[in-house]
């Protein structure tokens, strides 16, 4: 019987090789599975996309003070006059004086005035937007020391501007003093009876 010629025989070597070689990575393949690489990598990745995400901004809350119950807004209140006493009054004390009437009197009736508590919590709230929220930048506090702020200073004038003649506890004046909002009101609510009804004359 004649030898088998030398290219056949490295063939069948080569083969072995390789056929030894893929079942050492089946192997492996089944040793890995085993460990659930898979469910560790989209672990792995979860972490990694958590680590790159931005921290999410503080954001400060929206007050509606009508909704407040009389200890939210014993709270509320603790809150903004601090800001107002450590921070608006400290590094704005012009804003503050002509906001709030002591530009024109020693003392002011300013905290009697609802609408007057509203523009000083807006202004304190953009205030924190401006200057404390991480995703803020030189373009938030150019426009609340450009917009917000003398926006506030304007309505704090324009609120106080008829309480009394001045300012002052002793001076305060009810808004609806000598208004007679009832007949007004009753005039309002006619009206809309005629609008459901279809009485409205052509």
């Amino acid at each position: 019987m004649n030898d088998q010629p030398k290219e056949i025989t490295a063939v069948w070597a080569r083969t072995r090789d390789l056929s030894r070689k893929l079942d050492e990575t089946n192997q492996r393949l089944d040793t890995l599975e085993g460990q659930r690489l898979a469910d560790t990598v989209e672990e792995l990745s979860l972490v990694v996309s958590k680590l790159a995400d931005k921290p999410e901004a503080t954001r400060f809350a929206v007050w509606n003070w009508a909704v407040m119950n009389p200890q939210q807004q014993a709270q509320a209140w603790e809150i903004l006059l601090d800001w107002m006493e450590k921070t608006f009054r400290v590094r704005w004390p012009r804003s503050y004086r002509e906001m709030l009437g002591y530009a024109e009197a020693p003392t002011s009736c300013w905290y009697r005035h609802p609408d007057m508590v509203e523009t000083l919590t807006g202004l304190m709230a953009s205030h924190y937007w401006a200057f404390t929220d991480p995703e803020s930048g030189p373009l938030r506090v150019a426009e609340w020391l450009d917009r917000w702020l003398p926006g506030a200073v304007r309505q704090g004038q324009f609120i106080l501007k008829e309480c009394g003649g001045g300012y002052g506890e002793t001076k305060h004046k009810d808004p609806w003093e000598n208004k007679n909002l009832q007949v007004d009101l009753d005039a309002v609510r006619s009206h809309i009876h005629l609008l459901r009804s279809g009485e409205l004359p052509d």
